[in-house]
């Protein structure tokens, strides 16, 4: 077959007409729930979570909802998640707030494992495993794909999203930066077509300014500062970093998911742990581009916490002998978490037995 013969590859794209029917299979049950008063819950604060509650409420006000209260554990700490909720004006309150005694007549957990909630959720739609979560009373929709945002994209176009609306651009914006973000731009390994065509969907529909001025968003004035620290106390074994930064606030820990990102980029370096004191806890983030299994890493290194592809957290508390000690006990003591870190970190690895 000659060039001029070879047949054009067809390319797939979402539209009302070409979801199959298992697709968007909890969008009867959102039809029917009870939506007087709704409370999402999107579990700790990132693109994709962030994301799919933003357009989640959008759906569930389209499809009758008479008032959507959405939660968020945690802290507001990353200045990509700050940026993407103010340039969004993403209305999001702590989980703290959320009170049993307000009468919510529907729970829906997004993009958040149901043992992240306080309460057993009536609808589940997530891309993360749900092991020993509790069950979802109605219904669940858990996908091995690489972003909740690409689920939710299915949700909105079978109920006939208006993508043309200023609504709608700003809707495509925020879940094609989720997907990008959960995604790596499309090389996680469990990047899949659906994640494909929503990028691609998305693409075209997205508020190009928006975007631009998200996916651009100000650094703060510390960064190079710790970058420096961090690159300047890193060790390197086989391709694992691992690094600390010393003892920082809350306000500024987003910092190390950041930084993890950033190293894990560098030539040979496959894996990147860097870790901080913060507050009472040593936080902990890890990102890699290697088979490593995260989870799995984290939890045996560090005795708590958990991952996905290619990026992983922990926080593990200081015993209260070691909480809020003088500056120059903090800094010894931080030397000494430097060591065991690291050890662990390279033990567990395998990279140093």
């Amino acid at each position: 077959m000659s060039a001029a013969e070879t047949p054009k590859r067809e390319t797939t794209r979402l539209t009302p007409d070409n979801i199959p029917v298992e697709k968007a299979k909890l969008l009867p049950l959102l039809r029917t729930a009870n939506l007087k008063k709704v409370a999402c819950f999107s579990g700790f604060p990132d693109p994709d979570g962030l994301a799919c509650t933003f357009a989640m409420e959008h759906l569930l006000q389209k499809l009758g909802a008479e008032s959507v209260t959405s939660f968020y554990k945690g802290t507001f700490n990353r200045a990509q998640n700050k940026t993407f909720r103010t340039l969004l004006n993403i209305s999001v309150q702590p989980e703290e707030k959320f009170e049993v005694e307000d009468g919510y007549t529907c729970i829906i957990a997004i993009d958040a494992p149901a043992t992240l909630l306080p309460v057993q959720p009536d609808i589940v739609i997530d891309h993360h495993e749900q092991e020993g979560s509790m069950p979802a009373k109605i219904g669940s929709d858990v996908r091995f794909v690489g972003a909740t945002s690409s689920i939710i994209l299915e949700y909105l176009i079978a109920a006939e999203m208006d993508f043309n609306s200023e609504v709608g651009q700003r809707i495509a914006t925020a879940l094609l930066i989720g997907i990008i973000t959960d995604t790596k731009n499309g090389i996680v390994e469990t990047t899949c077509e659906l994640d494909y065509q929503a990028m691609s969907f998305c693409h075209r529909q997205k508020d190009q300014k928006l975007f631009k001025e998200i996916i651009n968003y100000p650094r703060p004035t510390y960064y190079n500062d710790l970058f420096c620290l961090a690159w300047n106390n890193k060790t390197i074994e086989g391709t694992l970093l691992v690094s600390g930064v010393g003892v920082i606030p809350e306000a500024r820990s987003g910092i190390l998911s950041d930084l993890a990102e950033r190293f894990v980029e560098i030539e040979g370096v496959r894996t990147s742990v860097i870790f901080a004191i913060v507050d009472n806890y040593i936080d902990i983030s890890i990102r890699s581009n290697s088979s490593l299994n995260v989870d799995e890493f984290v939890k045996t290194a560090f005795g708590g916490g958990g991952g996905k592809p290619g990026a992983g957290r922990s926080r593990i508390p200081l015993p209260v002998l070691f909480q809020n000690v003088p500056d120059l006990l903090s800094n010894e003591l931080y030397d000494i978490c430097v060591k065991i870190v690291k050890h662990k970190v390279l033990q567990i690895a395998g990279d140093k037995k």
